[in-house]
């Protein structure tokens, strides 16, 4: 059994790996929202990541791992809660990335810490410390700086595009909090991919099927790309992460997303940081590291 420390650690380490597979997201979903609809974006997210996590899943169970427990009401109950934020999360993403650049929707996106904080301080009792509110504000100045832009560029971004992007954030948080509460009595793999094919389900409720047959090729192969490093590899990494940390450490660490974007960004679009990009990036990663390490007594 690990120490309190060691936990701690490998919980910071899985969420690393998720702000990886989210800065990677960021550029296919922006590239395949341009070539298509993104009703039809959420649609390959969703069934790619669903396959991936299913497949996850039967293979845990075919090794007997301990992990791949039996899938009960609970499971299910969360699964089909958590089903609704993704759906929603995902397809008010899609709509406002076609408004902004990936940055800045990386950057609209983070909102969700300080609701995620709250959140979890109501339900979950996770105490909030000063330490974690200072860091996350030199985060946030540095995310400002990392992502400044000419002032034509900002005032270009419509409210409308701004508040659903925050609105999507708001419901990824609260994916991050829902599994933070029952993260010990459920199988993360087996509600992930259940959680996955309710959001399918729920999307032809609300979108029309006949669609689907029209997707080009260039939206199935940057959607799948975006989804591969999101919603299963990303968003599976974070899940677990909720095991040993809080919420609010989960998606502190996640503001390294935007600084990672970076580098796609240059090696798909050529897009080489400025060196005010780089001081941003320099200044978050001093916010996220200073309530993350704790002073010795």
């Amino acid at each position: 059994m690990m120490s309190g420390g060691a936990a701690r650690r490998v919980g910071l380490s899985w969420a690393m790996a998720s702000a990886v597979g989210s800065a990677f997201m960021a550029i296919p979903w922006k590239l395949a929202n341009d070539v298509g609809t993104p009703a039809h974006s959420v649609f390959v997210l969703l069934v790619v990541a669903a396959t991936g996590n299913t497949l996850l899943s039967m293979g845990q169970r075919l090794r007997g791992s301990a992990r791949a427990g039996r899938i009960g009401l609970v499971d299910l109950g969360v699964a089909i809660g958590l089903a609704g934020f993704t759906l929603a999360g995902n397809h008010l993403a899609a709509v406002a990335v076609q408004e902004m650049s990936p940055s800045m929707m990386n950057l609209l996106l983070r909102s969700e810490l300080p609701l995620t904080a709250l959140a979890a301080w109501i339900v979950l009792g996770e105490r909030v410390e000063g330490r974690f509110w200072i860091g996350t504000a030199i985060a946030m100045g540095g995310l400002v700086l990392l992502q400044g832009a000419p002032a034509g560029d900002v005032g270009a971004l419509r409210v409308g595009a701004m508040g659903i992007a925050i609105a999507s954030a708001s419901c990824f948080g609260t994916l991050a909090v829902v599994t933070r509460a029952f993260i010990h009595k459920i199988d993360v793999v087996g509600v992930n991919a259940i959680r996955l094919w309710c959001a399918v389900a729920l999307w032809f409720v609300f979108n029309d099927a006949e669609g689907i047959r029209h997707i080009p090729e260039a939206q199935w192969r940057y959607a799948t790309m975006a989804a591969l490093s999101g919603p299963f590899l990303g968003r599976l990494t974070l899940m677990i992460s909720a095991r040993t940390i809080e919420a609010r450490l989960s998606s502190l660490v996640m503001l390294l997303a935007p600084v990672l974007t970076l580098v796609p960004a240059y090696l798909i679009l050529e897009d080489w940081p400025t060196e005010r990009q780089l001081l941003g990036g320099v200044v978050m990663l001093l916010g996220i590291a200073f309530p993350l390490l704790r002073t010795r007594r």
